[in-house]
């Protein structure tokens, strides 16, 4: 019985280490849910709103399952990367849902933020902060929003993120604007599209270009807003991106539109519509017919006006957005009404009516009211048009008084037109009272909207005063650069004279240099001896790592084979008893064992094979290699190696590796060597500090990859000794070594620094500081 219970506790072992590789099993799940994200993210771009919130709950829902799995819970790297998954998922979800729910999106932008404060990704609250804050700009809650601008870019600044920092930035001028702040928007903006211009990201210095376009139209700059908009136009012309030049169509038309100049918008329009009806841009799609209606609208071409209102709903409805579909039902009605057919009129404002019931639009809603009030009205239904004024009343907005002037007015002359004086008299009151605020709104705007102005003429005037000291500057330069060339026509004069003294002087140096070449060519054979000790003494502890890694599968064959022939002892004893049960069980014992003797023979064949193809010479070509399983491996022979050499050696080492890593193109021979030369600086570092006896310290060597900007990154840290500031910069030069005497040649590091930036054209960067320990970090480029 006692030998079945080792058996048992062997398996045992064996599902241990299975368990460790979760995320291993479960990354086509990941992978699966990083896709529907991505397909989320792309379709909320597009404005397909309602498939975008659909995919984002789904992703959320998926991760959601992984997060809470047990074996998450026991390992914080995978549980730091479910919860960014769920994070993003939620970000997506609630930009999809902020016009019908903004507090359910503010909500779920609030969660992700607590799941990034719990894994410290400073990036991704940024992006998280910066979503909100097109929240609380969708509500027009200025103020807020602007907070949480602030707080994204000061995260982007202290991560080094300059992307995410000029995107705030334009997202802040944007808002600005919309408080009719155009001197900070332009200040803001102008800063941002520094950036973009120093990151060569064409793409957002169109974004920002047209952001400062609407700024200078609010203040009535149309120069300045053509000129922001023709630059953006040249850069999508120099892409080739219809699509993009179809944009900056829509907003010239919208800033002639402005400026009264519709026959020109109407063109530009007509212009965009042409390229977008081969793309699958449908709201943008929508944006153009709808444009050009409302100028056909006005110009009183009510049939043409009609068509294009039409097709503009049927874009909306592709799009999934319901604020589009409720200004598509308006226009629609607005040119029934207009043509004097009421009934089609009433049906769409109908339509509008309910729809923004649906996403709770009181603004919406009390427009929709209006209308088929002025419909009864025309048709001298005085009690109709009555009860939709009242309806129009219940569902505006308190702050909406503009509208609420009309309902009062209208109720009061409904109530007149039914004979009831008295309530009529009582409206035509409240309509006197809000007719009086709208004044003093509109009046309090007209200032507000002068005094902006006027703060962005100082600040323009401010910027130009700059730019004209700036030329003084230049011209001051120039100044110096000519008295700088009298003095270098003096100096050439005087380095003829010197070149005769150096003439002389170099015969005599000729002489000198042919002893300095005999010391050198003696210099450099003792460099090849050196290095050939280096390389022999990096095979030793190669091959003393290799030999302790056979070692343990070759354990396991021999205790199992040992097990094995007990169990045949007890086989033969049973067959001479009869006892079938027992022989059966001990049948199957032997069987598990043989199978283990099997998988630990071809583990130790695999380990012979594959120390064999890292340390033959090759054909000196790159191939692709998996970084992860190459340090695993010399991280455990460099271990075992020093192990070898000194039982007395013991430290904790561990991997973290990135499981999206991908594979890159390197020479495997020549990393491999990097990589046992580091660890074996590690790992002697930490055994010199543990024997100073420094209570409560433990030896660690951690060692994790990454993926940043299309590098790879292979991270060795330690907790050993470090090395003083006074020698730092000297590590990587040849035959510098901070090892004893007879114990290190001075060429690991020097060898290594040459093959990571010459052979490889990565980087090899240091962090130390004495007494704490060093951090090494290797890395390379992907391409």
């Amino acid at each position: 019985m006692k030998l079945k219970t080792n058996i048992k506790w062997l398996l045992a072992l064996s599902l241990v280490f299975i368990s460790g590789n979760f995320l291993r099993a479960n990354e086509p799940d990941t992978v699966k849910i990083r896709q529907v994200i991505e397909h989320a993210s792309n379709l909320y771009s597009e404005g397909v709103l309602d498939s975008s919130q659909l995919l984002a709950g789904r992703a959320n829902a998926e991760v959601t399952k992984l997060l809470y799995a047990e074996e998450v819970q026991y390992d914080e790297a995978i549980l730091d990367q479910m919860k960014l998954l769920k994070a993003r998922a939620l970000n997506i979800l609630a930009l999809s849902i902020e016009s019908a729910e903004p507090q359910a999106a503010i909500d779920s932008l609030q969660l992700a933020i607590e799941l990034m404060e719990e894994t410290g990704n400073i990036v991704e609250k940024a992006n998280l902060y910066s979503s909100m804050a097109m929240v609380y700009d969708f509500q027009a809650q200025n103020e807020v929003a602007l907070e949480y601008h602030t707080m994204s870019i000061a995260l982007y600044r202290e991560a080094g993120n300059m992307e995410g920092q000029a995107m705030a930035l334009t997202n802040m001028g944007i808002t600005y604007r919309n408080m009719g702040n155009y001197g900070e928007a332009m200040e803001v903006l102008l800063e941002s599209l520094d950036l973009y211009r120093n990151l060569n990201d064409s793409i957002n210095v169109v974004e920002t270009l047209l952001a400062m376009g609407f700024v200078y139209m609010y203040v009535d700059r149309w120069d300045g807003a053509l000129d922001a908009q023709e630059q953006a136009l040249e850069i999508y012309r120099n892409r080739n991106d219809s699509l993009g030049i179809a944009r900056i169509y829509n907003d010239m038309g919208a800033l002639n539109m402005s400026a009264g100049n519709y026959q020109e918008a109407l063109e530009l329009h007509q212009a965009a519509l042409k390229i977008r009806l081969n793309s699958n841009e449908f709201y943008y799609t929508f944006a153009s017919y709808y444009y050009i209606a409302t100028i056909y609208e006005r110009f009183e071409q009510f049939d043409e006006a009609l068509d294009h209102y039409e097709s503009a709903l049927q874009y909306a409805e592709r799009t999934g957005s319901k604020i589009s579909i409720i200004d598509a039902y308006n226009g629609i009605g607005d040119i029934h009404f207009k043509t004097g057919n009421y009934k089609q009129a009433l049906e769409q404002y109908k339509m509008a009516e309910m729809l923004s019931r649906e996403i709770k639009d009181g603004t919406g809603r009390a427009q929709a009211f209006m209308k088929i009030a002025k419909i009864y009205d025309i048709q001298n239904n005085p009690a109709k048009a009555l009860a939709n004024l009242k309806l129009a009343e219940d569902a505006v907005p308190n702050s909406s008084t503009i509208f609420l002037e009309e309902i009062y007015f209208g109720i009061a002359k409904a109530y007149e037109q039914l004979g009831d004086y008295k309530n009529a008299f009582i409206n035509m009151e409240l309509y006197g009272q809000v007719k009086d605020s709208v004044t003093k709104a509109e009046n309090l705007e007209k200032v507000t909207a002068l005094t902006n102005r006027l703060e962005f003429e100082n600040r323009q005037a401010l910027q130009r005063e700059s730019q004209e000291k700036m030329i003084q500057v230049k011209q001051a330069e120039i100044n110096r650069q000519k008295i700088l060339r009298n003095f270098i026509l003096f100096g050439m004069f005087a380095i003829l004279v010197l070149a005769v003294i150096f003439y002389i002087r170099f015969v005599e140096k000729n002489k000198l240099n042919k002893k300095l070449n005999r010391a050198l060519n003696d210099l450099q054979s003792t460099q090849v001896q050196l290095i050939h000790a280096e390389k022999m003494a990096s095979l030793g502890e190669l091959s003393a790592g290799i030999a302790h890694e056979i070692q343990n599968p070759l354990n396991f064959v021999n205790n199992f084979s040992e097990v094995s022939t007990d169990l045949i002892r007890e086989l033969t004893e049973e067959l001479n008893t009869g006892n079938t049960e027992e022989i059966k069980a001990i049948a199957g014992d032997l069987l598990l064992n043989l199978e283990k003797i099997n998988h630990h023979g071809n583990r130790a064949s695999n380990i012979v094979k594959s120390m064999l193809e890292h340390s033959r010479t090759g054909s000196g070509k790159k191939q692709n290699t998996d970084l992860n399983v190459l340090a695993d491996e010399y991280l455990r022979l460099a271990y075992h190696g020093l192990r070898a050499k000194d039982k007395a050696f013991n430290a904790a080492f561990n991997l973290v590796p990135d499981p999206n890593l991908p594979q890159i193109n390197v020479l495997p021979q020549d990393i491999g060597r990097v990589l046992l030369n580091l660890f074996n600086n590690a790992f002697f570092s930490v055994n010199e500090k543990s024997k100073e006896n420094i209570e409560g310290y433990k030896p660690e060597v951690v060692v994790s990859t990454s993926t940043t900007d299309q590098k790879v990154e292979i991270l060795i840290k330690d907790n050993g000794t470090g090395i003083s500031e006074d020698i730092k910069d000297k590590v990587f030069q040849p035959f510098f070594t901070t090892k004893p005497t007879g114990e290190g040649t001075g060429l690991g590091l020097s060898l290594s620094y040459d093959i990571i930036t010459k052979g490889h054209g990565g980087e090899l960067r240091l962090k130390t500081e004495e007494g704490t320990g060093t951090a090494i970090t290797i890395i390379l480029p992907i391409n």
